[in-house]
């Protein structure tokens, strides 16, 4: 499907064809979800809003797909139905055959699992001009879609590290807690980019790397700014969604919740972020195992080279504990541990050093209360350096607590170094602000080659 740009018609500018035989930015889209992938919005590349049946149009308009949708409102929602069908020969590898209808129809009572939606149709008949319109009752040839993956920003050739020199760096990690916590102090429970700002602004101590989990997508060239407005250096935000799926469907972004009234502003998907140098160019995302995709967020870690200091910085956010979050026993909280190790030893084997931390959403070795598994992260502290670590005299591998509860406070925020490095300095902050978690801030020497 093409994005019609050059429409003159108001009333068509930006609709949906299917018309062309290659792949540009006009046939490009993202897939979210606020439905645990349950239904899908298309984002368009090209004008970055989502595909919208016009369900108040008329005759040969009706149920029509443009891509102006300012928000994963009900007419830029879709239900996918992934069929058993091949698709063509020639289709890249990991494509998908699959058929859409509208979630959302006229009779806007009904709920979403109540709702019949009609089919979206390719009408490509004789006289048609390839126009998407969600109008069909049964699926046809002109109902079937293929899905085909395109590979996303970032990665590619990974930079050859330079020298490796000694050098100190000033390290943070804060979950934000932006999404619809009602834990946290956010206007209506949702972050707005000028109160995220304000909170972090607020908690900056000359930093060199951020970690942010509970990030919303589209707050990360507002922090990018906010920061070089403040330090007056370059920076890079660069961020990673977390994803849902379905049995037999794609990975989906999962979508952070609209933004608070009046407006419900598009926040975009919701995931973590990292902040370094703007020296940085390569960056990549690393899926990390996770409960049941169709109920359970697929957690992911985030990566970005520096490589003229031969670092690279690592952010995660594990699955949360308990039967409520599909890991009440921590197994996939310890293979996400196992699975970013070897994903720090990958980059070691090609020269890096590094640093990498976030929100693990498990306590360290030698916690010995209630809070358990204490498991999660033994491999973790043998084969690096925590920034607390040591700093409990008969708990070396322990720490100031960085996640408040009403009647307790636990660590389960962290930033690691090699084994070689030496921490100087590692302080929590307890003001959690507007979220639910303490800053962690680490100042961390590393070693010359």
């Amino acid at each position: 499907m093409s994005v019609a740009l050059n429409e003159t018609d108001t009333q068509l500018e930006w609709r949906l064809q299917a018309r062309a035989d290659s792949v540009g930015s006009w046939e490009r889209f993202t897939l979210h979800t606020n439905h645990r992938a349950k239904t899908i919005g298309l984002r368009s590349e090209v004008t970055g809003f989502f595909a919208t049946a016009e369900f108040h149009d008329a005759g040969d308009r009706e149920g029509m797909l443009r891509a102006r949708g300012v928000r994963l409102g009900g007419w830029q929602q879709f239900t996918p139905q992934y069929l058993a069908e091949s698709p063509p020969a020639g289709s890249p590898a990991g494509s998908k055959v699959l058929t859409l209808s509208a979630s959302q129809t006229d009779d806007v009572t009904a709920t979403l699992e109540d709702r019949q939606g009609k089919y979206v149709s390719a009408e490509i008949g004789a006289g048609s001009d390839g126009r998407l319109r969600a109008r069909a009752t049964s699926v046809g040839a002109w109902e079937k879609f293929v899905l085909e993956p395109v590979a996303s920003a970032g990665g590619g050739v990974l930079p050859t590290p330079g020298t490796a020199r000694a050098a100190n760096l000033n390290a943070m990690s804060w979950n934000v807690c932006a999404n619809n916590n009602t834990a946290c102090g956010w206007s209506d429970d949702r972050a707005g980019y000028a109160e995220l700002n304000e909170q972090i602004k607020a908690r900056l101590r000359n930093p060199d790397i951020i970690f942010f989990q509970e990030f919303c997508e589209k707050h990360a060239k507002r922090v990018e700014w906010m920061l070089e407005d403040t330090t007056g250096t370059g920076w890079d935000v660069r961020f990673a969604p977390l994803h849902h799926a379905t049995s037999g469907g794609p990975l989906i972004q999962k979508q952070c919740a609209m933004g608070p009234a009046p407006d419900s502003a598009d926040r975009g998907a919701f995931g973590v972020a990292i902040a370094v140098s703007d020296e940085n160019t390569w960056y990549t995302r690393h899926d990390l195992s996770s409960p049941a995709a169709n109920e359970h967020e697929q957690r992911s870690a985030l990566c970005a080279a520096l490589p003229t200091q031969a670092i690279m910085v690592c952010n995660a956010h594990f699955s949360a504990g308990g039967a409520a979050f599909g890991d009440p026993k921590g197994a996939f909280r310890t293979l996400q541990a196992q699975e970013l190790g070897d994903i720090a030893k990958q980059y070691e084997a090609k020269g890096y050093r590094v640093i990498f931390g976030g929100d693990f959403n498990a306590v360290p070795p030698d916690y010995t209360k209630s809070d358990g598994p204490n498991t999660v992260l033994t491999d973790a502290y043998a084969a690096h350096s925590e920034c607390d670590e040591g700093s409990i005299a008969g708990s070396p591998r322990d720490g100031e607590a960085t996640k408040p509860f009403d009647d307790r406070e636990i660590k389960i925020d962290y930033i690691f170094a090699p084994s070689t490095a030496r921490f100087t300095s590692c302080t929590v902050t307890p003001d959690a602000g507007k979220s639910d978690h303490y800053p962690i801030y680490a100042t961390v020497s590393l070693l010359g080659a």
